[in-house]
């Protein structure tokens, strides 16, 4: 999963409350269904939602001309996971994020789609609610909730293994998160990071080695042995290592 961060030095709430729940651009199901997490806010209305922003920042401790008034964030997931991904896990992914983000803000998380994939906006306050304490996420800190929010999507959601990206120091086998969104951007996935993700998912389901074999038969994956022992899987009858896809098995 993608989470990209951009924040605002002006009270620009308005703007960006009207961009995310406009209808042409806002994530409806077949029967017109949507959703709209509003966290420590109450009302349905943009107004509404502006005044509370607005009102909060009355609490803030310190004021300067630098002063972050509050954060655009977006989650995006691969297209590829589209025929796997629905408004429930969107919101429910969206829901823990905000949990992991600081449960003392103030948020509204609305789902888009656009350009063949899957994202939530998300509006977040500059300081927590009605503490006056800034909200604001160091790069460390971004770091780390990129991190813990994939675990977490891992675990619930191992079938949208498009979406893996290995956020930080690049190793091999993995794929950064700027290389991730250019794939995106281009539309195309190469047959590696296909398989580097699969492989994760299914390693995080298996209780055991073999449970794990069965898994990737499960997903249409052949393995093959050398010497006795498995030591790869087979695509499109090109075989691959799973020490050359920067993995090594641990399960006994």
């Amino acid at each position: 999963m993608i989470i990209k961060y951009k924040s605002f030095k002006k009270p620009q709430f308005g703007n960006l409350l009207k961009y995310m729940t406009d209808e042409k651009k806002r994530l409806f199901d077949g029967k017109g269904g949507s959703f709209a997490i509003t966290h420590n806010l109450k009302g349905l209305s943009i107004d509404i939602w502006e005044k509370q922003f607005l009102d909060n920042d009355k609490f803030r401790n310190v004021s300067r001309k630098d002063s972050i008034y509050l954060s655009h964030e977006i989650l995006s997931w691969h297209k590829d996971d589209a025929k796997e991904l629905t408004l429930e896990k969107m919101q429910e992914i969206a829901y823990e994020y905000i949990q992991q983000r600081n449960p003392n803000g103030m948020y509204v998380a609305i789902p888009h789609f656009d350009k063949d994939h899957y994202h939530i906006h998300i509006c977040a306050s500059g300081i927590e609610y009605r503490t006056g304490k800034a909200l604001r996420l160091s790069k460390a800190d971004f770091g780390n909730l990129k991190k813990d929010i994939q675990n977490y999507q891992l675990e619930k959601f191992p079938e949208l293994s498009k979406s893996v990206v290995e956020h930080g120091k690049k190793g091999k086998g993995r794929m950064t998160e700027k290389e991730f969104q250019m794939k995106r951007r281009a539309g195309k996935e190469t047959q590696k990071e296909l398989l580097t993700g699969m492989l994760k998912t299914c390693y995080k389901k298996a209780e055991s080695k073999e449970d794990f074999y069965n898994k990737l038969k499960e997903c249409g994956l052949k393995i093959y042995e050398r010497g006795g022992k498995v030591t790869g899987v087979i695509i499109d009858d090109i075989k691959h290592r799973f020490k050359g896809l920067g993995y090594e098995q641990k399960k006994s």
